[in-house]
């Protein structure tokens, strides 16, 4: 009898879990689909329509460039040297009510110089690009609305926020977030955490390192490197479903689900990585993934330490 319990115990959250996956769980439709494509190929559209070798300068954003104290911030615009769709959506795992696509923009190198990574160069360019690109798409009939955000609340890396003018009933509020990514624009090791790289911060004294500044650019130098974390949840459905399984999880935990602490990619960063362990199999089920994940979350040593991975044939990596 016990045995009957327990049995039907699991198949009670079984159901509780796939019934919460139905609400939750955004299936890729061919409608909404159609809406993303159509929605990126306008965005591509207003950016092919702006002429190249046109003069950018801090006109476009002048309060910002001043309130951040860069300075060299004139560039001839080039196009973007890539374009793509990002986050959850490349991998199956849009969570409801937050129904949104990340939109990867490369930024050329040629709009850059080589030491732009002083002094808040990098940023004022960054945000000076966005603008020229915003005049651009606030043009186009197919799109309703554009606003600006920031990139995990940061307010020196501002983002766009593109709402198409078509609507889905299926995802109402649906949006693009277009993102700067900044691939191999600087040398690593000019940005490691011993560096500064504000020099206006001497006042006459010795240079203090500025890590925080430093992992800024760091960072959307790696954000297009999610390679790692695509292969983990290609062709494989649980992990998916674990994933957004998660996010709901974490979102209800407002102490979770904050800036520099969880988020859904982090919450995807962990998920490849037990996988990478063999700590999580395509043998189990969701729940049984989110079990794990939590386990790992709530106990692992690692965090002392930090998450790392080698790519393929690398024994170790950079400080950087």
């Amino acid at each position: 009898m016990e045995g009957l319990g327990t049995h039907a115990m699991m198949d009670s959250t079984q159901f509780k879990v796939s019934e919460l996956l139905k609400e939750v769980h955004l299936h890729h439709s061919s409608h909404f689909s159609r809406i993303v494509d159509n929605t990126v190929s306008a965005i591509k559209s207003c950016i092919d329509q702006i002429p190249l070798d046109f003069k950018v300068t801090a006109d476009l954003a002048p309060k910002f460039v001043r309130d951040i104290g860069a300075d060299k911030v004139d560039f001839m615009f080039k196009k973007p040297s890539f374009i793509e769709i990002g986050g959850s959506y490349s991998i199956q795992s849009l969570a409801r009510p937050e129904l949104n696509v990340d939109l990867i923009i490369r930024l050329p190198k040629g709009c850059f110089h080589e030491k732009d990574y002083l002094n808040y160069r990098y940023h004022a360019k960054r945000c000076l690009y966005l603008c020229l690109i915003k005049n651009y798409l606030e043009a186009s009939p197919s799109i309703a609305k554009v606003e600006w955000s920031t990139f995990q609340n940061e307010a020196r890396k501002p983002l766009l926020i593109v709402y198409p003018a078509a609507k889905v009933a299926e995802v109402p509020g649906f949006f693009v977030r277009i993102i700067p990514s900044a691939m191999s624009l600087f040398s690593l090791s000019k940005l490691n955490m011993r560096r500064n790289n504000i020099h206006n911060l001497n006042h006459g004294a010795a240079l203090q390192a500025t890590p925080k500044y430093n992992s800024s650019i760091l960072e959307d130098m790696f954000l297009e490197d999610t390679e790692f974390v695509n292969k983990s949840f290609l062709g494989w459905k649980e992990i998916r479903e674990a994933l957004v399984l998660l996010k709901v999880w974490a979102r209800q935990r407002s102490s979770v689900y904050v800036h520099d602490c969880l988020n859904g990619f982090l919450i995807s960063v962990i998920l490849a990585y037990l996988a990478s362990r063999q700590q999580i199999s395509n043998s189990m089920k969701a729940i049984e993934i989110v079990r794990v994940t939590l386990n790992f979350i709530a106990t692992s040593e690692s965090w002392s330490r930090g998450l790392y991975f080698p790519k393929t044939g690398q024994s170790s990596i950079t400080k950087e």
